[in-house]
Order: C-alpha cells, then structure tokens, then sequence
C-alpha cells in the first residue's frame, strides 16, 4: 500500500487525509509513509546508497528500494 500511497500524494497531488480514507489507511500510517519517502528521497538525492540510507534511518532495505523507484519514477 506504500506505493499508492506515495504515488497518489506526490505523483497525483491529492490530499493525505482523502488518500488515507481512500486506502483504508488511518492518517498516521499515510503520514509515517510520507515522513519516510521524504526521508529517503533527501539522502537519495545526496547520492547516498541504500546501505547508507538504510543506516540512517533504520528504515528496511526493500522499503528503501521500494521508495528510490517512486522517486526514479517522479524524475522521469
């Protein structure tokens, strides 16, 4: 769900609280969602590695990796 999340509010500019009623989502879920994607797009975007982000923020590996592909996405 991480990544319609995302892609509704970043790629599609809709509102946090409509996307989290339209998920199913409670708004802290979508809210941790968006504080993490931010998080790893920041350090991304200082050419940082998954390792390296995954060291900073504790966040998994796969939800990095799942992140960098919405950001890639974002950039196209």
């Amino acid at each position: 769900h991480k990544a319609t999340i995302i892609r509704k509010v970043v790629l599609e500019k809709k509102d946090p609280s409509a996307v989290a009623r339209e998920c199913n989502h409670t708004q802290a879920a979508v809210d941790r969602y968006l504080k993490d994607y931010h998080r790893v797009k920041t350090l991304y975007n200082l050419n940082h590695d998954v390792e390296f982000i995954n060291l900073t923020t504790q966040i998994a590996k796969h939800v990095i990796i799942q992140y960098i592909k919405i950001i890639d996405r974002e950039n196209i």
